[in-house]
């Protein structure tokens, strides 16, 4: 994918930017290639994934499974453990609140300290 400054690859096809950071919360954008997946993981923080291009299969742990287009989003709650697979080459926005230590973690591996 083109236009990657400030991206950092997480993972096979997986690029993650930092776009905002607060004791309040934490907003990412990820990248995935199609085909690209992220693993089954939980948090205890409230996340939003909002899909803003391409299609994304979220799978959630006690919701089942949703395909999600452009402008469609989820509610993942805090604990319930997700997984995501791109269907096609796609952007999401995430957000989670609060700031929990894992999504400190993150901002850190992102470049961010907050």
């Amino acid at each position: 994918m083109d236009g990657m400054s400030g991206w950092v690859e997480l993972g096979p096809g997986v690029w993650m930017r930092l776009v905002h950071c607060s004791p309040a919360l934490v907003a990412t954008e990820a990248r995935l290639s199609r085909g690209a997946s992220v693993p089954r993981h939980s948090h205890p923080s409230t996340q939003v994934t909002v899909v803003l291009r391409g299609r994304l299969r979220l799978r959630v742990e006690g919701l089942g499974e949703e395909v999600l287009g452009p402008g469609d989003y989820l509610v993942v709650p805090p604990g319930a453990a997700h997984e995501a697979e791109a269907l096609e080459d796609t952007l999401v926005l995430d957000v989670n609140a609060p700031l929990t230590p894992d999504r400190r973690v993150l901002a850190r591996r992102l470049g961010a300290d907050c």
